[in-house]
């Protein structure tokens, strides 16, 4: 009686779990690390992250205006430099979306709330500073993805991003530099990952065209999330911490 009864426990807490499961499926921004967009619809998102070679991030931007495509550029700050401002810029009149990697490539979920504020903001101004506007971040990929403290935590994590006005961090569900692994991997929705690296370029050049005859519609994370436009202003943003202190 005792084991019938516990099977039927599991059965229920099985189905009970089933919309849950569904409505996260459904609905990406149910969750706050976000892995991929919808999988109803035939959209996917290719991004590019770091930037340590800049060159290879140029290549990147001028192979997809001739391929006709778009994606997310997430550059760390500390490589968004006044002098490459004009280079940022055509990354935008591209149709590229500019997202941030955190100020410098280290375990964010290791940070206290206010470096985590702190390198964010640093990121925010470094990019303005370069374009001479203020061009509004939207979307935050935080480096390897890291979002935990050495507990297993990503309480204090989420804290500081949620309160420098992020309410989600941008991971992926496809990272393949081999051409024919990656096409395998891509669904509707999708969030590609790649860098800044000769073996990402050749493999975003192998399988782009395969994927947009495919019937795939390349589009921005923030398009892909619905996070709305980058909103742009002629008040550049400076990192000033006591905006956050109370909040």
């Amino acid at each position: 009686m005792l084991k019938k009864l516990i099977s039927l426990l599991l059965v229920c807490a099985s189905l009970l779990s089933i919309p849950v499961a569904l409505a996260e499926e459904e609905d990406p921004l149910s969750v706050f690390a976000i892995r991929h967009g919808r999988r109803d619809e035939k959209k996917i998102a290719v991004t590019v992250d770091d930037f340590f070679n800049l060159d290879w991030g140029w290549k990147i931007r001028d192979m997809w205006q001739e391929m006709g495509v778009v994606g997310t550029f997430f550059p760390l700050g500390i490589r968004i430099l006044p002098e490459d401002g004009p280079k940022w810029q055509e990354v935008i009149d591209a149709g590229i979306e500019i997202g941030s990697h955190n100020w410098g490539h280290y375990p964010m979920g290791k940070s206290d709330t206010y470096s985590i504020v702190n390198s964010l903001g640093r990121t925010q101004q470094a990019l303005d500073a370069a374009l001479g506007y203020h061009y509004q971040i939207n979307s935050f990929r935080p480096p390897e993805g890291n979002i935990k403290d050495g507990n297993g935590s990503s309480k204090t994590f989420r804290r500081g991003v949620n309160i420098f006005g992020y309410e989600h961090v941008v991971l992926w569900d496809v990272s393949q530099t081999n051409p024919e692994l990656a096409l395998q991997k891509v669904q509707n929705g999708s969030i590609l990952l790649f860098h800044t690296r000769k073996k990402d370029y050749d493999c975003m050049k192998a399988i782009i065209p395969q994927l947009l005859e495919q019937g795939y519609e390349f589009v921005t994370v923030s398009e892909l999330l619905e996070f709305g436009p980058n909103e742009i202003s002629s008040e550049l943003y400076v990192y000033n911490k006591a905006d956050y202190q109370q909040k």
